[in-house]
């Protein structure tokens, strides 16, 4: 069993029980005896789709457990009538990031036309698919976008650069779109809000740009050529 412990610890995010609120016993008791035989700490416990089994939300992850926590299942559930694949909209629904979360202050806000539709996007300075979506945010337009520098590219210096320029919106957008290289900056610089970000999408489980959170938390990971793109901006719109 302690083999089993480790591989679920490896290859998952470890955070502390957390049951939706007036949880059955028996749901409490099965997250406490996975706890116990396995060490992984489970986010929530829930009933699956199929009878007799338990989801479980460990970070971004789902297991399957039967009632006494003994069968470990990881896998995919499918509806065979009405072929869906059930754990897929499980994980998008895990994967929403709420814009409350988000410190908005620390992103380089950049508007194309009216900017009546928004997003946030975690980029990185030297991801030419970060290029690639700012030219297709140029051409759906009316969009407002709350860039976070992610650098996650060995591009400290250059996200520096950015953040520490007199217009860091207008050095981005010209870097990105253009492939102009922003001005070094010399001297003392805050460049604290690029750990701060770091941080923040560590938090999120981003390990890639870009990173496009749209209005109704929904993610999607790399970048979108201009139709997808305005597709995307009008159906993935703010819950009400």
């Amino acid at each position: 069993m302690r083999s089993l412990s480790l591989a679920l610890t490896a290859s998952c995010l470890l955070f502390s029980i957390n049951i939706p609120a007036q949880p059955t016993a028996e749901a409490q008791e099965v997250a406490a005896r996975i706890y116990s035989r396995t060490g992984m700490k489970v986010d929530e416990v829930r009933p699956a789709p199929v009878a007799g089994l338990y989801e479980l939300s460990v970070g971004r992850k789902l297991f399957y457990v039967d009632a006494e926590g003994r069968h470990l299942i990881a896998g995919r559930i499918y509806d065979t009538v009405s072929e869906k694949d059930l754990t897929a909209q499980r994980l998008e629904e895990l994967s929403r990031i709420s814009w409350s979360k988000l410190p908005l202050n620390d992103a380089i806000k950049i508007t194309y036309g009216k900017g009546e539709r928004k997003v946030v996007v975690f980029t990185d300075t030297k991801c030419r698919f970060c290029s690639m979506l700012e030219n297709s945010f140029e051409e759906v337009g009316n969009v407002t976008v709350y860039n976070f520098i992610y650098p996650i590219l060995n591009s400290n210096h250059l996200a520096r650069d950015v953040v520490c320029s007199k217009n860091p919106a207008q050095t981005l957008k010209d870097h990105l779109s253009k492939g102009l290289t922003p001005p070094a900056v010399v001297g003392p610089c805050d460049s604290s809000v690029l750990d701060r970000n770091l941080a923040l999408g560590a938090r999120f489980g981003l390990n890639g740009t870009p990173a496009i959170i749209f209005e109704d938390g929904s993610l999607h990971n790399g970048a979108m050529p201009p139709a997808q793109l305005e597709n995307a901006l009008q159906t993935r719109k703010a819950l009400k």
